[in-house]
Protein backbone atom coordinates (compact mmCIF):
# COMPACT_ATOMS: atom_id res chain seq x y z
CA UNK A 1 0.00 0.00 0.00
CA UNK A 2 3.06 1.84 0.60
CA UNK A 3 4.25 1.63 -2.71
CA UNK A 4 0.90 2.66 -4.58
CA UNK A 5 0.53 6.02 -2.35
CA UNK A 6 4.18 6.86 -2.97
CA UNK A 7 3.36 6.10 -6.94
CA UNK A 8 0.64 8.33 -6.45
CA UNK A 9 1.90 11.29 -5.17
CA UNK A 10 5.12 11.16 -7.48
CA UNK A 11 2.99 10.39 -10.57
CA UNK A 12 0.71 13.35 -9.47
CA UNK A 13 3.40 15.94 -8.60
CA UNK A 14 5.25 15.36 -11.98
CA UNK A 15 1.56 15.41 -13.77
CA UNK A 16 1.44 19.25 -11.57
CA UNK A 17 4.71 19.87 -13.71
CA UNK A 18 4.02 18.39 -16.87
CA UNK A 19 3.78 21.48 -19.41
CA UNK A 20 4.46 21.16 -22.86
CA UNK A 21 3.89 17.30 -22.83
CA UNK A 22 5.75 14.17 -22.92
CA UNK A 23 8.99 15.21 -24.40
CA UNK A 24 9.13 17.90 -22.05
CA UNK A 25 8.30 15.50 -18.84
CA UNK A 26 11.14 13.10 -20.08
CA UNK A 27 13.96 15.23 -17.77
CA UNK A 28 11.58 15.09 -14.48
CA UNK A 29 10.56 11.32 -14.75
CA UNK A 30 14.31 10.30 -15.41
CA UNK A 31 15.29 12.22 -12.36
CA UNK A 32 11.96 10.88 -10.51
CA UNK A 33 11.59 7.02 -11.39
CA UNK A 34 15.33 6.70 -11.99
CA UNK A 35 17.31 8.33 -10.14
CA UNK A 36 15.71 9.03 -6.72
CA UNK A 37 12.61 5.98 -6.72
CA UNK A 38 14.67 3.91 -8.81
CA UNK A 39 11.55 2.09 -10.36
CA UNK A 40 13.62 1.35 -13.65
CA UNK A 41 16.85 2.43 -14.80
CA UNK A 42 18.14 4.18 -18.10
CA UNK A 43 17.86 2.11 -20.33
CA UNK A 44 14.28 0.67 -19.20
CA UNK A 45 13.18 4.81 -19.18
CA UNK A 46 14.13 4.90 -22.53
CA UNK A 47 12.45 1.71 -23.96
CA UNK A 48 8.85 2.96 -22.06
CA UNK A 49 9.46 6.59 -23.77
CA UNK A 50 9.91 4.99 -27.04
CA UNK A 51 6.76 2.64 -26.67
CA UNK A 52 5.04 5.56 -25.33
CA UNK A 53 5.20 7.56 -27.94
CA UNK A 54 3.83 4.90 -30.39
CA UNK A 55 1.10 4.63 -28.43
CA UNK A 56 -2.01 6.55 -29.04
CA UNK A 57 -3.20 9.12 -25.87
CA UNK A 58 -0.53 10.78 -23.87
CA UNK A 59 3.20 9.88 -23.49
CA UNK A 60 3.62 11.31 -19.98
CA UNK A 61 0.27 9.06 -18.88
CA UNK A 62 1.34 5.70 -21.26
CA UNK A 63 4.90 5.76 -19.26
CA UNK A 64 3.31 6.57 -16.01
CA UNK A 65 0.77 3.39 -16.85
CA UNK A 66 3.59 1.32 -18.29
CA UNK A 67 5.99 2.28 -14.98
CA UNK A 68 2.93 1.85 -12.65
CA UNK A 69 2.44 -1.55 -13.79
CA UNK A 70 5.78 -2.84 -13.79
CA UNK A 71 6.35 -1.84 -10.42
CA UNK A 72 2.63 -3.00 -9.03
CA UNK A 73 0.59 -4.64 -11.61
CA UNK A 74 -2.28 -3.75 -12.75
CA UNK A 75 -3.35 -1.96 -9.47
CA UNK A 76 -0.09 0.27 -9.86
CA UNK A 77 -0.53 1.05 -13.55
CA UNK A 78 -4.14 2.04 -12.60
CA UNK A 79 -2.67 4.38 -9.77
CA UNK A 80 -0.32 5.90 -11.88
CA UNK A 81 -2.82 6.78 -14.69
CA UNK A 82 -5.01 8.18 -12.60
CA UNK A 83 -2.73 10.32 -10.39
CA UNK A 84 -1.02 11.15 -14.09
CA UNK A 85 -4.66 12.83 -15.12
CA UNK A 86 -5.62 14.11 -12.06
CA UNK A 87 -3.58 17.62 -12.46
CA UNK A 88 -4.56 18.34 -15.93
CA UNK A 89 -7.96 17.46 -15.18
CA UNK A 90 -8.11 19.91 -12.17
CA UNK A 91 -5.80 22.59 -14.15
CA UNK A 92 -8.50 22.46 -17.00
CA UNK A 93 -11.48 23.58 -14.78
CA UNK A 94 -9.20 26.09 -13.52
CA UNK A 95 -8.37 27.47 -17.01
CA UNK A 96 -12.30 27.05 -17.76
CA UNK A 97 -13.72 28.99 -15.14
CA UNK A 98 -11.30 31.68 -13.64
CA UNK A 99 -7.78 32.47 -16.34
CA UNK A 100 -10.14 31.83 -19.87
CA UNK A 101 -11.35 35.30 -19.60
CA UNK A 102 -8.01 36.78 -19.06
CA UNK A 103 -5.83 35.47 -22.01
CA UNK A 104 -6.11 38.02 -24.33
CA UNK A 105 -4.22 40.65 -21.04
CA UNK A 106 -0.55 41.09 -22.35
CA UNK A 107 0.84 39.86 -19.12
CA UNK A 108 -1.35 36.46 -19.06
CA UNK A 109 0.69 35.86 -22.91
CA UNK A 110 4.15 37.06 -21.51
CA UNK A 111 3.39 34.18 -18.69
CA UNK A 112 2.49 31.86 -21.51
CA UNK A 113 5.37 32.40 -23.70
CA UNK A 114 7.77 32.35 -20.74
CA UNK A 115 6.67 28.90 -19.82
CA UNK A 116 6.91 27.42 -23.51
CA UNK A 117 10.65 29.18 -23.09
CA UNK A 118 11.10 26.82 -19.84
CA UNK A 119 9.29 23.93 -21.74
CA UNK A 120 11.69 24.57 -24.70
CA UNK A 121 14.97 24.04 -21.80
CA UNK A 122 12.78 20.42 -20.79
CA UNK A 123 12.81 19.28 -24.21
CA UNK A 124 16.32 20.31 -25.08
CA UNK A 125 17.61 18.23 -21.55
CA UNK A 126 15.53 15.12 -22.56
CA UNK A 127 17.51 14.77 -25.67
CA UNK A 128 20.34 15.46 -23.91
CA UNK A 129 19.94 12.43 -21.90
CA UNK A 130 17.97 10.56 -24.32
CA UNK A 131 21.20 10.87 -26.84
CA UNK A 132 23.45 9.48 -24.07
CA UNK A 133 21.21 6.16 -23.30
CA UNK A 134 20.49 5.65 -27.16
CA UNK A 135 23.64 6.47 -28.85
CA UNK A 136 26.06 3.59 -28.60
CA UNK A 137 27.54 3.54 -32.16
CA UNK A 138 28.32 5.87 -34.76
CA UNK A 139 25.91 4.11 -36.89
CA UNK A 140 23.33 5.59 -34.19
CA UNK A 141 23.58 9.15 -35.03
CA UNK A 142 23.18 8.49 -38.63
CA UNK A 143 20.09 6.65 -37.67
CA UNK A 144 18.97 9.67 -35.40
CA UNK A 145 19.55 12.05 -38.07
CA UNK A 146 17.91 10.10 -40.47
CA UNK A 147 14.79 10.09 -38.35
CA UNK A 148 15.10 14.15 -37.57
CA UNK A 149 15.37 14.52 -41.36
CA UNK A 150 12.46 12.26 -42.07
CA UNK A 151 10.12 13.96 -39.26
CA UNK A 152 11.43 17.78 -40.54
CA UNK A 153 11.41 17.65 -44.00
CA UNK A 154 8.50 14.66 -44.92
CA UNK A 155 5.10 14.39 -44.09
CA UNK A 156 5.97 10.91 -43.37
CA UNK A 157 3.95 9.54 -39.72
CA UNK A 158 5.96 9.74 -36.84
CA UNK A 159 4.33 5.97 -36.48
CA UNK A 160 6.04 4.86 -39.98
CA UNK A 161 9.19 6.30 -38.88
CA UNK A 162 9.37 5.12 -35.68
CA UNK A 163 8.86 1.87 -37.46
CA UNK A 164 11.98 2.24 -39.82
CA UNK A 165 14.14 3.39 -37.68
CA UNK A 166 13.06 0.23 -35.39
CA UNK A 167 13.70 -1.92 -38.39
CA UNK A 168 16.72 -0.56 -39.10
CA UNK A 169 17.68 -0.30 -35.74
CA UNK A 170 17.35 -4.28 -35.59
CA UNK A 171 19.36 -4.90 -38.67
CA UNK A 172 21.97 -2.55 -37.75
CA UNK A 173 22.69 -4.76 -34.73
CA UNK A 174 22.02 -7.64 -35.92
CA UNK A 175 24.72 -7.35 -38.72
CA UNK A 176 27.25 -6.07 -35.99
CA UNK A 177 26.49 -8.64 -33.88
CA UNK A 178 27.38 -11.12 -36.96
CA UNK A 179 30.06 -8.97 -37.45
CA UNK A 180 31.28 -9.92 -33.72
CA UNK A 181 30.53 -13.50 -34.06
CA UNK A 182 32.60 -14.11 -37.00
CA UNK A 183 35.73 -11.90 -35.42
CA UNK A 184 35.41 -13.95 -32.53
CA UNK A 185 35.10 -17.33 -34.49
CA UNK A 186 31.40 -18.11 -34.07
CA UNK A 187 29.48 -18.89 -37.21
Amino acid sequence: MKILLEMFITFFKIGCLAFGGGYAVIAILQKEVVELKQWVDNDELTDIMAISQTLPGIIFVNSATMIGYRKKGLLGALVATLSSILPTFFLILLLTFVIWGFTDKLIVRKAFTGILLGVTALILNSVKKTWKTAVKHYSDIVLAFMATALLLFTKVNVVIILLIMAGLGFGKNLFIMIGEGKKNGLN
